[in-house]
């Protein structure tokens, strides 16, 4: 093969349980396993996982995103790489196909240095990250006997979604009262509320020591006016919904937090150097999942990996556990609060699994 050969299939992930967030049920998520087969003999993937439950509008987007480089992957690995940066990605379901290519691209340099993708991006990357617990909306008795049962698993940060209300100040009350002080707790309210009633959630569960409470409103603005109140660190998510987004969050100074995902970004080196600028304005970064699959989670681990700043930072990627896996995709599952890199250069994953598990287009 002269030229190199760029293919995709789609994919349906179904939730092991029911997740419960603010705003509303997930049971089920769809996605598109991306390929690249090089001249050399490497095969680089990468994965389409735009925001949960916009599937129907931009799984269509990132096909067509992806239908107009397949003649162009014809032409060799270099015209395909040019491309990337050439073309355009501006709808979000383009922008999580570019972040696919590019993330199988980079799998192909770094399996061709012999490297894991994290050390490829940044030579003093590190091999594991903690990571934090992800618990959905539930009873105060199923959130404690969650939130324990995290705990004796190792994790040290756990991350509960919940909705603004004062009921839900007891069941976070309930959590702590439940773990250890040195365990920290995230709260995530799915972007559900007003500033006023945000602002008096964040006052009252401000003395149960809360590292940061997560989208509680819904966009940039409104959350650059809660963060000159709230006595609680806020973290920017669903309103950094693309590139332009994220330099809006920084210019209104939005948030403490930046919660970075990688098809939402569009790209690898473009989340990197945002963090940087993070690190530099104080602004930490964690890099969450998109409830993708094992090879859109790799690729966040590893980015998470290559992060300057704080390396004991923990990172919302613990998720590979909520869904059924795809065929024989292997599970990122964390030991100890930790994720460790895979085995081996580029993502470190078995590509033929890329051949197994349900197709869904």
């Amino acid at each position: 093969m002269s030229g190199s050969r760029l293919d995709w299939r789609w994919y349906r992930l179904r939730f092991r349980a029911p997740l419960q967030t603010a705003a509303g049920s997930l049971g089920t998520r769809r996605g598109i396993l991306v390929s690249v087969a090089t001249a050399d003999g490497l095969v680089g993937v990468g994965d389409v996982a735009p925001w949960p439950g916009t599937e129907d509008r931009t799984l269509p987007e990132a096909a067509e995103w992806l239908a107009a480089l397949r003649a162009v992957a014809e032409e060799g690995e270099g015209a395909l790489r040019q491309a990337l940066e050439r073309v355009a990605a501006v709808t979000p379901g383009a922008r999580a196909a570019r972040a696919a290519l590019e993330t199988a691209l980079l799998d192909v340099s770094a399996q061709r240095a012999g490297v894991p993708l994290a050390f490829w991006l940044r030579s003093s990357a590190r091999s594991s990250v903690p990571v934090n617990a992800l618990i959905g909306i539930a009873d105060p008795e199923r959130t404690v006997e969650a939130a324990r049962a995290a705990v004796a698993a190792g994790f040290r940060v756990l991350k509960l979604k919940v909705r603004i209300a004062a009921s839900e100040v007891e069941r976070v009350a309930a959590v702590r009262r439940a773990v250890s002080p040195e365990v920290q707790l995230r709260l995530d309210a799915n972007a559900s509320a007003a500033v006023s009633a945000a602002l008096a959630f964040a006052r009252a569960v401000a003395p149960l020591g809360i590292e940061y409470l997560e989208q509680p409103v819904g966009s940039l603005e409104e959350l650059a006016a809660l963060r000159r109140q709230s006595p609680v660190p806020l973290a920017a998510d669903e309103v950094l919904a693309g590139p332009d987004e994220l330099e809006r969050a920084l210019a209104l100074g939005a948030a403490d937090i930046v919660i970075a995902k990688l098809p939402l970004v569009g790209s690898v080196e473009r989340l990197l150097d945002l963090a940087e600028r993070c690190e530099r304005a104080g602004i930490a970064v964690v890099v969450t999942s998109n409830l993708e699959s094992a090879v859109g989670l790799a690729a966040a681990l590893h980015v998470a990996a290559a992060l300057p700043g704080n390396a004991e930072r923990a990172h919302g990627l613990a998720t590979a556990g909520l869904v059924e896996p795809l065929g024989r995709e292997p599970v990122l599952q964390p030991l100890g609060g930790r994720l460790v890199l895979p085995p081996g250069p580029g993502l470190g994953l078995d590509r033929t699994m890329m051949l197994a598990g349900e197709e869904d287009g």
